[in-house]
């Protein structure tokens, strides 16, 4: 390490530290001391206080005047030291902090440069207000990541009457309690063309619990939608448009779609994707998709990837050629295409034939793995609409890539 060090001179230099191993070689923190103005990027991993921290590293921080990124993480959220400030030495400057079980103490609140922001404290001990006006103060900020857990319900109550304004490009909220997910979100406005993204650590509490009682006007990537994608296993939701993209997961559990939108405008969806795996362990087949009389006006794509059998998947849109008028491409990725299937798509598009509905331009299927299916009614079907038939190697269309 020494001779990496020297041989460094005056180059920006990049630190990575374990406590566990400062705290066995003491001499560590001396020999690292004569490199530190020239520190540009520091991590600290295996934290235990703030005080172990300033004991071991003694006078670290403050000769650091040229660092920008500083990421500090514990093994273990304790108690704030509420005598001291151990961070009170940072450099102004700082445009991108991380903090992982590390407790905002008010030096950070000071900070007025940031662009990029993680913050991961489950006994969140400010109020909220504090932290928006932390982050509405940072004019550079783009990103921020919060995965907070208020310490006490009154916390996260906000005395503000509006939400936020600020530049941020990309936040991510990550909860626990639906209430936290619910205050964050309901507090900050995002600029035009910003990308939103909500996980959810439970399974019993979903995307509504989230919306309900919220106003999505503030949140203007949730307006008039044209992509959306759905991937059951982890009840993730992706919309794109417009005015931006929004995300929606939850790490445990799954739902029917639709259960999760309601509170979504879906008029102006163009494209949907719907990725169905069904998890190893689990033969059930999967749950139909409801497609309503006017779930999808405006659908033009449907691209379906489902690792078991796609009928039940499809039915109720099956048998209602009117449900999405507008459609005019069926994709099928890696699906279990059976001989009944088929046929139910022939009539389907017999029917659309003769409907008022849009005639549907094309039914592609994909196979990546294996030969394609040898089902004599697909060419039946041909001749109800056109089959592109892709097998490894081959091109998708342009439009689908």
């Amino acid at each position: 390490m020494a001779l990496s060090l020297k041989r460094s001179k005056a180059t920006p230099l990049e630190l990575r530290l374990c406590m566990n191993q400062v705290r066995e070689k003491p001499g560590l923190s001396d020999l690292l001391m004569a490199y530190t103005r020239n520190t540009k990027t520091l991590h600290i991993g295996s934290i235990l206080t703030a005080e172990d921290l300033t004991q071991n590293l003694p006078n670290f921080l403050q000769s650091m005047p040229n660092l920008r990124s500083l990421e500090l993480w514990a093994d273990a959220i304790g108690e704030r030291d509420r005598s001291m400030d151990p961070f009170e030495p940072l450099a102004p400057t700082l445009t991108s902090l991380s903090l992982d079980c590390i407790h905002l103490y008010p030096s950070f609140l000071r900070l007025k440069a940031l662009t990029e922001l993680t913050l991961r404290d489950e006994q969140f001990s400010l109020r909220l207000d504090a932290l928006l006006d932390f982050l509405e103060e940072n004019r550079s900020l783009e990103r921020a990541e919060l995965e907070i857990g208020f310490m006490e319900p009154s916390l996260r109550n906000s005395q503000r009457r509006s939400p936020i304004a600020n530049q941020l490009q990309h936040l991510s909220i990550t909860y626990d309690d639906p209430r936290d997910g619910k205050a964050l979100s309901s507090s900050i406005a995002l600029r035009r063309g910003a990308h939103l993204e909500i996980v959810c650590h439970r399974s019993d509490t979903g995307l509504n619990d989230i919306l309900s009682g919220v106003s999505t006007m503030h949140l203007s990537n949730l307006r008039s939608p044209t992509f959306m994608e759905y991937q059951s296993y982890f009840g993730g939701i992706q919309l794109r448009g417009p005015n931006g993209r929004f995300s929606f997961s939850r790490y445990l559990g799954a739902g029917n779609p639709f259960e999760e939108l309601s509170l979504i405008p879906l008029t102006s969806i163009r494209e949907f994707h719907l990725v169905y795996h069904t998890p190893k362990r689990v033969q059930s087949p999967p749950d139909p998709i409801i497609f309503g009389p006017s779930s999808f006006p405006a659908l033009e794509v449907l691209a379906v990837e489902c690792d078991t059998d796609v009928s039940r998947l499809l039915s109720p849109l099956l048998s209602d050629p009117s449900s999405s008028p507008s459609l005019r491409t069926l994709a099928f990725l890696d699906c279990v295409i059976t001989e009944a299937f088929v046929e139910e798509l022939t009539r389907f598009a017999s029917e659309r034939m003769n409907s008022a509905s849009a005639w549907l331009h094309r039914v592609v299927i994909v196979h990546t793995e294996g030969e394609f299916p040898n089902i004599a009614s697909i060419r039946v079907l041909g001749e109800h609409v056109p089959v592109v038939d892709i097998r490894m190697g081959s091109e998708l269309p342009k439009d689908l890539m």
